[in-house]
């Protein structure tokens, strides 16, 4: 089964999301090991995150059911 990060989760609610929790962007990025312009990129809407970075950034701005639903996509090593 794949899952393109776009139809996982649209980019306003990835934005909406790291703002709740009252993150930077840069924080967002730096704790989930993205770089800060592909992830504004993504909230934009104009590039997308592979299956492990938009994991790692679930996990960063607790969306734990996204996360969840990611995990067992994920190669052993990055799980």
């Amino acid at each position: 089964m794949q899952i393109n990060s776009a139809s996982a989760l649209n980019s306003p609610s990835l934005r909406a999301a790291r703002e709740a929790k009252g993150m930077s962007l840069r924080a967002a990025a730096h704790q989930s090991g993205i770089d800060p312009g592909h992830l504004s990129k993504v909230e934009r809407g104009e590039k997308q995150l592979s299956i492990e970075a938009l994991y790692r950034l679930a996990v960063v701005v607790d969306l734990d059911e996204l996360a969840s639903h990611l995990k067992p996509l994920l190669p052993r090593a990055v799980a």
